[in-house]
């Protein structure tokens, strides 16, 4: 097509006027989306996703995650603030929480920052994690309320996207306040752990290995296991009652029994009227150079013990003329912690805990 035909063609000419001109509306109308977006982009100003948080913090009264389950429903992790300002986690008949660990989230919820805004399209919100728990989503929804019950924040929280941290080193995270459709890229990190048992203050009995003298498994039965040393400056443990006949394992393997329960941690916990403990249970006795005993009496099977805990001080343990009111003390404290409480053990603390003589030794004959 030449313009000598475009001039005697007069139809042809205005099909042709036609789309030039359509495509010029077009390329200015992308154009002016586009620059809109961009001066939309650059207009928004990162903001606090909850202005003045910071301030009411001490105000705070419960913390709860809402967690989708799938075809189970939704499951919920409540923590509460006691009056003496201590939190616990309700889903375990209010056992302590970690202090830290709630600081951590009230601190890092007050901190999150809406770095960019993402899609306010309902459809869309799965493809970001964030449709919600009880939609089949895999968002969890985050709530903090007063100590009067009012709900003070809620939002959705979403997919960490691949890019987890902006220019300054901090965490992303998907979110949308909890009813509205707009969600955003946020800036900011808290703890958003799945279960009950996360939130749970796992320090337990608070033994050192220098402080241990003797160690009885299966105490109070025909066929006790007794490892002890006489001082701390002894290293190993060894094997009391070692059967005529026998040797132990090496050391390494009497020390590792003997120190099992050592900056112990617990998987759960659960009042201690929830579970039997028979007479026949297995039990443990460890016993300090300063005159504190404790004692583990379990129950369970199959890898998941559970253990109830007393603790006494005894002078007869402890040289003599000691100083018996900081033991007596340390009891009374450990008692007044552990002792409403029964306790599940790791498997492998568990394992080492009811090991028996037959496992501990070998027979004088055999080559190891």
């Amino acid at each position: 097509m030449n313009f000598a035909t475009l001039k005697t063609n007069k139809p042809l000419r205005n099909v042709v006027i036609l789309a030039l001109a359509t495509a010029v509306a077009v390329t200015g109308a992308t154009v002016a989306v586009v620059t809109q977006e961009r001066g939309v982009r650059v207009k928004f100003q990162p903001e606090p996703l909850y202005q003045g948080l910071e301030t009411k913090l001490d105000q705070v009264g419960r913390i709860t995650y809402t967690l989708g389950r799938g075809l189970r429903g939704v499951e919920k992790i409540t923590l509460n603030r006691r009056p003496d300002g201590r939190w616990t986690v309700a889903e375990r008949q209010n056992y302590p929480a970690k202090q830290d660990l709630v600081q951590k989230a009230l601190i890092g919820i007050s901190e999150l920052v809406l770095y960019e805004p993402r899609t306010a399209r309902p459809e869309w919100h799965r493809n970001l994690g964030l449709l919600s728990p009880e939609d089949l989503g895999s968002s969890a929804r985050v709530e903090l309320f007063d100590k009067s019950g009012k709900r003070m924040v809620a939002f959705l929280a979403g997919k960490v996207p691949d890019q987890t941290g902006d220019a300054r080193g901090q965490g992303m995270i998907y979110l949308r306040r909890d009813g509205e459709n707009q969600s955003w890229l946020a800036r900011g990190r808290f703890p958003l752990f799945q279960s009950a048992q996360d939130w749970l203050d796992t320090s337990f009995i608070d033994i050192k290995r220098e402080e241990i003298k003797r160690v009885t498994l299966w105490a109070g039965t025909d066929h006790p296991v007794v490892m002890s040393r006489p001082s701390k400056d002894v290293e190993d443990f060894a094997l009391e009652n070692v059967p005529a006949g026998r040797v132990t394992r090496g050391a390494p393997v009497v020390n590792g029994t003997a120190t099992s329960a050592v900056d112990l941690m617990f998987d759960d916990a659960a009042p201690v009227e929830s579970l039997l403990f028979p007479d026949t249970s297995p039990s443990a006795v460890i016993e300090t150079f300063d005159g504190l005993r404790i004692s583990l009496t379990m129950t369970g099977g199959g890898g998941a013990l559970w253990a109830k805990i007393t603790a006494t001080a005894d002078p007869s343990i402890a040289a003599p003329g000691s100083d018996m009111k900081p033991v007596e003390a340390r009891a009374k404290m450990l008692n007044e912690r552990l002792g409403h409480w029964t306790y599940k053990l790791p498997q492998q603390t568990g394992n080492q805990l009811t090991q028996s003589m037959d496992l501990l030794t070998h027979d004088a004959g055999d080559k190891q």
